[in-house]
């Protein structure tokens, strides 16, 4: 048995280093900046995110990624945005810088937001893992991240919203993918080919007799060396966002069921949701867990101008 979790775990090292840039969020519903620049100003609201997100906890070497985020508007059309990752996956660890960028309009009723967020990436591994008797001495890409691995990356996003009810979210990551390194890993050293995207589509249902607001939606998303994915949504929003509460079915083998809860307390939003998959490794590991807290100030109103003497 401990051989075989040795083996798993050498194994989660192996596909981390040659995994996608792109973390995968439950929340991104609730915040959706987490994986769309284009969202970015998009509330009017100067905002700071700090994610925390758990993939299959107790399972040794298991995945933990952090987030830090700020967006918020800069004028009535521009909107700016950065942020810190840092993921650890057993020996393997990865570190990204984000600056994000959107210009934003409304055409009568409709709000448009145009985003596009720079991304620098490191990623390493342990020296020691090359000590692992699991690790094939001929394995140059294992040899080369100990050195470090670096890219420069851009995604491209976009945030529809009609009458605030209907909306339409798409963006494009690894659209401008360049390799600031030499290390062989597969896929060359440059990438835009357009094959990795998140689209999502949705409609608030408000209910005001009741004080509550029902949101259904689907996301279709492709991302870097994954499977594509098809998200089933559903929230509801009660007592004016007061109490949130949304369940995520993503169905096939490698799918998963998201449960999420939420809150807003003045200028504070807190969220919880744990993710159940289907696959057979689910019976190793105790789950994935991710927990949100968002701080949001709204934008300063303009001063009238001063009325002028009669």
């Amino acid at each position: 048995m401990k051989k075989l979790l040795s083996i798993l775990t050498f194994s989660l090292a192996v596909v981390a280093a040659r995994a996608q840039e792109q973390a995968v969020y439950s929340q991104y519903q609730v915040f959706p900046i987490l994986v769309n620049p284009g969202y970015t100003g998009f509330e009017e609201k100067h905002q700071v995110l700090v994610n925390a997100h758990a993939s299959w906890l107790g399972f040794p070497g298991s995945a933990k990624t952090y987030t830090l985020l700020y967006n918020g508007p800069i004028g009535d059309k521009l909107a700016l945005g950065g942020g810190l990752f840092s993921e650890q996956i057993g020996d393997v660890s990865s570190t990204k810088l984000m600056l994000n960028y959107a210009f934003r309009f409304k055409l009568q009723k409709l709000n448009i937001g145009i985003g596009l967020s720079t991304e620098f990436l490191n990623r390493s591994i342990d020296a020691s893992l090359l000590s692992n008797l699991n690790v094939d001495r001929n394995d140059l890409v294992l040899e080369g991240l100990v050195d470090g691995q670096q890219i420069f990356d851009a995604t491209l996003g976009g945030h529809l919203q009609y009458d605030n009810k209907f909306f339409l979210s798409a963006a494009l990551p690894n659209a401008i993918r360049t390799r600031l390194d030499e290390v062989p890993v597969d896929g060359g050293g440059s990438s835009s080919d357009g094959q990795h995207y998140l689209f999502q589509l949705g409609y608030i249902l408000n209910v005001p007799a009741q004080n509550f607001k029902v949101v259904p939606s689907l996301t279709f998303r492709k991302f870097r060396n994954t499977p594509s994915q098809v998200d089933i949504n559903v929230q509801g929003r009660f007592m004016e966002d007061k109490l949130i509460a949304g369940l995520t079915f993503r169905p096939g083998v490698n799918g998963a069921a998201v449960c999420l809860l939420g809150t807003k307390i003045n200028q504070y939003n807190v969220f919880y949701s744990y993710e159940l998959s289907f696959s057979d490794f689910q019976r190793y590991n105790g789950g994935s867990h991710e927990i949100s807290i968002a701080y949001s100030l709204d934008r300063k109103a303009k001063a009238a101008p001063p009325e002028s003497d009669k």
